[in-house]
């Protein structure tokens, strides 16, 4: 019998004639009476098994109901995934925890039936509900638009056509992150009073019992932070709303030294776009111990850091992996103006760096740094920035301009992982794999939106594993000046 199949699939709507669990399924399958299945008029089997997640509380039953000789129990496996494979953590509007199903091959017309309690949908509309097929091995999506909901039962019900994963999720949240026309799915609600994802899943430390919600979410995205207050109601702003890109102006000097600070920015889906204007303040004392979580830093995960005129003092940050200063993680703008940073940093792993620990080259101009990476002193903003400078390898492929204008490269099979990486004076603009192209198409510019007659700044990156063990990314190419 097939047990798991780790094939990930985002459905989003399935209708059919399934048979929802009632109350007497649910005594049936108790759990202590799990090894047989209801059998109806028709000759379908039906078994479920209790969900029971508490960070993802909202769906509390799945059950199968299909054909099948023999024992369907016997036959299909069902069951939660969390917390799934890295695609699900990307999915915007994840409602409750993944789902699995693999079964042997007699089994045939197989409906899957969630049932979800509407006391933990904090706000979303039942008509709003949709399932989704993810396929792991593939990375792809797929929206299942044939289900049928039943708000009486609380149940979804949806015919299933591959072994995989399933999962519930906010249709407007999801539309809306994917630029999807879903205007009629549309509803407002004060996420304030519901409890988020970041509450649910992650310690919050001392952020919650200082935050002003309702002065941070009527002030975002631009914020002019005078106390601890304030600067903790922003860290919630954005890990548990983030809807827009914030801009800070410090006012004072902020001493934290007293509070168990978390970081701003928790995952991809709750990263930060943040810009920090320090105008020439001091925040000292910040401290963070998130000795088995990743991403930390001042930002945990962020998509974009711009800071300037700030001095962090007496800083104690520890995390497992991928810790820095003021990132943890952070792949797009990293830009630094008269910036300092003094204290202590720990992690478990080499993507621990002063201002970033994961993430690629930042911009420093003056900027001082004066802390310990695991009790030795570092030199490096960041670790990106420490294993680029000795282990560059400039030789490696050549970058040069074809005659039909397009950015070519040469060939080198010692290296995988190889992506084109595009700037725009000092934004970065993109780094995408190119494994299979020799030449940068047309149609990235085009998506990048590039302006004729414009320079870019091109070169290419690529995974390096060294004998000693450290690894990371870093320059394989000449740095190319193309005019686009």
């Amino acid at each position: 019998m097939k047990k798991r199949l780790f094939c990930l699939g985002l459905c989003l709507a399935v209708s059919l004639t399934a048979t929802a669990c009632d109350d007497d399924l649910f005594q049936i399958q108790g759990e202590n009476n799990k090894n047989s299945a209801v059998i109806d008029e028709n000759g379908y089997q039906t078994y479920g098994e209790r969900i029971k997640v508490d960070e993802k509380p909202e769906i509390i039953y799945v059950s199968v109901t299909a054909e099948c000789s023999g024992n369907l129990y016997d036959k299909c496996y069902i069951g939660e995934d969390y917390p799934g494979n890295v695609l699900i953590s990307q999915t915007v509007g994840i409602i409750g925890p993944p789902v699995q199903i693999s079964a042997e091959e007699t089994v045939k017309n197989i409906t899957m039936t969630l049932t979800y309690n509407e006391t933990e949908l904090r706000g979303i509309p039942e008509k709003n509900i949709f399932p989704m097929y993810v396929n792991y091995e593939e990375s792809t999506w797929k929206i299942i638009e044939d289900f049928n909901t039943d708000t009486e039962k609380n149940t979804v019900s949806f015919p299933v056509e591959n072994e995989g994963v399933y999962i519930l999720f906010d249709i407007y949240q999801y539309g809306k992150a994917m630029g999807m026309e879903i205007s009629q799915y549309a509803y407002e609600k004060d996420k304030t009073l519901y409890q988020s994802d970041w509450e649910r899943e992650r310690d919050t430390g001392d952020i919650l019992k200082l935050a002003d919600k309702k002065w941070a979410v009527e002030n975002a995205p631009t914020y002019h932070v005078s106390t601890p207050e304030q600067l903790a109601g922003i860290v919630y702003y954005v890990n548990a709303i983030n809807e827009k890109p914030v801009e800070i102006y410090l006012e004072n000097d902020l001493d934290l030294s007293e509070y168990h600070w978390k970081p701003m920015g928790w995952t991809n889906t709750h990263a930060t776009n943040l810009t920090f204007h320090g105008q020439n303040h001091t925040i000292n004392g910040l401290t963070i111990n998130c000795r088995g979580i990743q991403e930390v830093g001042f930002t945990g995960y962020a998509w974009s850091i711009i800071m300037e005129d700030v001095s962090f003092t007496n800083v104690n940050i520890s995390g497992s992996r991928c810790v820095g200063g003021f990132s943890g993680e952070c792949y797009g703008t990293k830009k630094f103006t008269n910036v300092s940073l003094s204290g202590e940093i720990h992690g478990n792993d080499e993507d621990t760096g002063g201002f970033i620990g994961r993430g690629g080259e930042g911009i420093y101009t003056d900027c001082k740094l004066d802390v310990t990476v695991n009790g030795e002193p570092c030199r490096y903003f960041s670790y990106t920035d420490k294993f680029r400078t000795e282990n560059t390898d400039e030789t490696a492929f050549t970058l040069s301009v074809n005659s039909n204008n397009r950015v070519q490269r040469t060939e080198n099979d010692k290296y995988d992982r190889i992506s084109w990486v595009i700037y725009d004076g000092d934004d970065h603009l993109m780094s995408r794999g190119a494994e299979n192209e020799t030449e940068i198409p047309d149609s990235l510019w085009e998506y990048l939106k590039a302006e004729k007659g414009k320079t870019y700044t091109v070169y290419m990156e690529a995974y390096k594993r060294n004998s000693d063990g450290t690894s990371g990314y870093t320059r394989v190419s000449n740095i190319l000046k193309y005019i686009y």
